[in-house]
């Protein structure tokens, strides 16, 4: 019998940690996963998209699935390859957050919502030679 592991918003990380679980050798499947890509409001609705395994193994897959979340996982192959992890370079932290500054978030909000639009016939367009401004049509 299948139990649900774990839940996900993005169906694209299911399949990581089933990925994750089938190369340590615990068999997992994906439920749900086609209905966050054909309809996403839907999605959400049945709780996202489920990673399952079998009953008897999920002690050892939750274990896997702590060590995917809390990072120890990438830390070891950052180990493996050399690599120092992303940190803090005043203390060395490694439990920070990413985040935008707000002027850059609203900038960029503003070009999503007004400045990124095709242009329309009303558009106005000014020549960079000479100054000539003209509409879309009017020439």
């Amino acid at each position: 019998m299948l139990v649900t592991l774990a839940r996900f918003l993005d169906p694209w990380e299911a399949y990581v940690v089933r990925a994750l679980l089938e190369a340590e050798g615990l068999p997992a499947t994906v439920a749900h996963a086609h209905h966050a890509i054909a309809n996403w409001p839907m999605s959400l609705a049945l709780g996202g998209t489920a990673v399952q395994v079998p009953a008897p193994l999920l002690v050892s897959a939750r274990a896997l699935l702590t060590d995917y979340r809390t990072g120890v996982l990438e830390q070891q192959l950052n180990e493996d390859l050399g690599i120092r992890s992303e940190h803090c370079p005043r203390c060395g932290s490694m439990d920070f957050k990413r985040t935008m500054p707000l002027h850059r978030r609203i900038g960029a909000l503003v070009i999503v919502l007004f400045l990124a639009a095709y242009p329309s016939r009303r558009s106005l367009f000014i020549c960079r030679n000479c100054g000539g401004q003209w509409r879309w049509g009017q020439e």
